[in-house]
């Protein structure tokens, strides 16, 4: 299979017919709920690589090179939920180019998707990283910039399109005793969230140094290495991780897997009594669980909580504990008297909407 460069450049050789028809199926399936230009770009790298295996125009595909095209997904080194998704691509494809697909193709039953996939990523011992292996990839790493990248994704337990999209105007560097105040947006749960980190801190200090120094930087903290103003691509930050990774833990990681890890040691921590529940589940920005009930507390309050429990979990005397507790438990009371504040408005709405309910309903009686 080609790289990304090569992909492309292959691509853009591609007649005008071929490039029209992989624009217009990106078009398809924006109305089909697809969004964001990374999918968009992700989509033309997966046909462009199709293209290129197919070695052919797309229409002039048949049953015998669909075959060629899913042994060649089937023998690639690449986990069996991206496989899936392949399948899916080139089915949902071959659908949308030909309207005789079921013909053509046999009604795709050669398809086969691979069931339980998720299992073989899913979280465990063997597939969470532990503090030393941080530690470990970032001393193996001899740039600041992926030192950065990968102590702050992991600390702040981001998802990686939301470290890759962490722009400088989004933090606060240093604000206090090492700690660094991040707001993200989360696309995916489009709620907003504040959170800390503080060994990241000296990286993106001397990152941001660095930049400056060089005159590159950009708006994006970790931006593209071709253009300073746009954040990193997807494929290079999960390449980097993946080859870097590999090298240094000798066996294959995602990145996804830091968030997964960091949750993980939350979700202990409370479990262990030393940290709520609902810290973790604030600092996660879950949009499950306990959070649904709350409103969105003051970022100075999850700062105080974080320090004080996220970042000072070691032993501590008897007379801080007891003061903590006291905090905790006032905290909590305003968190539950928000709870029932929010329940009874509801409720209150719920109320007026049937009184309109029937009174619509009398006016529909008396012919009015």
């Amino acid at each position: 299979m080609l790289k990304i460069g090569a992909i492309a450049k292959y691509s853009d050789k591609l007649d005008k017919k071929e490039k029209e028809l992989i624009e217009e199926y990106i078009v398809y399936r924006k109305a089909r709920g697809l969004n964001g230009e990374d999918s968009y770009n992700h989509l033309r790298r997966v046909l462009g690589q199709m293209r290129y295996a197919l070695n052919k125009p797309f229409k002039q595909m048949d049953l015998k090179d669909m075959r060629e095209l899913l042994s060649l997904i089937v023998s690639e080194d690449f986990t069996a939920n991206y496989k899936n998704n392949l399948k899916a691509t080139l089915k949902n494809f071959l659908k949308f180019v030909f309207p005789d697909w079921s013909m053509r193709f046999s009604n795709l039953e050669d398809i086969k998707f691979t069931t339980g996939s998720f299992n073989e990523e899913k979280i465990n011992h063997q597939t969470l990283f532990t503090k030393e292996d941080i530690e470990r990839c970032v001393d193996a790493e001899p740039t600041n910039y992926w030192k950065a990248f990968l102590l702050t994704q992991y600390e702040a337990g981001l998802r990686t399109k939301e470290i890759r999209l962490l722009k400088w105007d989004d933090i606060k560097l240093d604000i206090e005793d090492g700690l660094t105040e991040l707001n993200i947006y989360a696309t995916k749960t489009h709620k907003a969230r504040t959170v800390y980190v503080q060994e990241a801190t000296k990286w993106i200090k001397r990152l941001k140094q660095e930049q400056e120094k060089s005159d590159n930087k950009g708006v994006y903290i970790f931006h593209s290495k071709r253009i300073k103003d746009k954040p990193i691509e997807k494929d290079k930050a999960n390449n980097w991780f993946k080859t870097h990774t590999k090298k240094v833990l000798k066996r294959d990681c995602w990145n996804y897997l830091l968030r997964h890890s960091r949750a993980t040691e939350l979700y202990n921590l409370a479990e262990q009594n030393k940290i709520s529940k609902d810290t973790a589940i604030k600092f996660m920005g879950h949009s499950e669980d306990m959070s649904r009930a709350y409103n969105h507390p003051n970022p100075a309050d999850v700062k105080k909580m974080l320090r004080e429990q996220v970042y000072n979990i070691a032993d501590l005397p008897p007379e801080r504990k007891h003061e903590l507790e006291i905090k905790y438990e006032e905290l909590q009371k305003k968190m539950v008297k928000m709870a029932e504040d929010r329940e009874k408005e509801k409720q209150e709405l719920r109320e007026y909407v049937k009184k309109i309910m029937v009174s619509e309903k009398l006016k529909i009686a008396r012919g009015v």
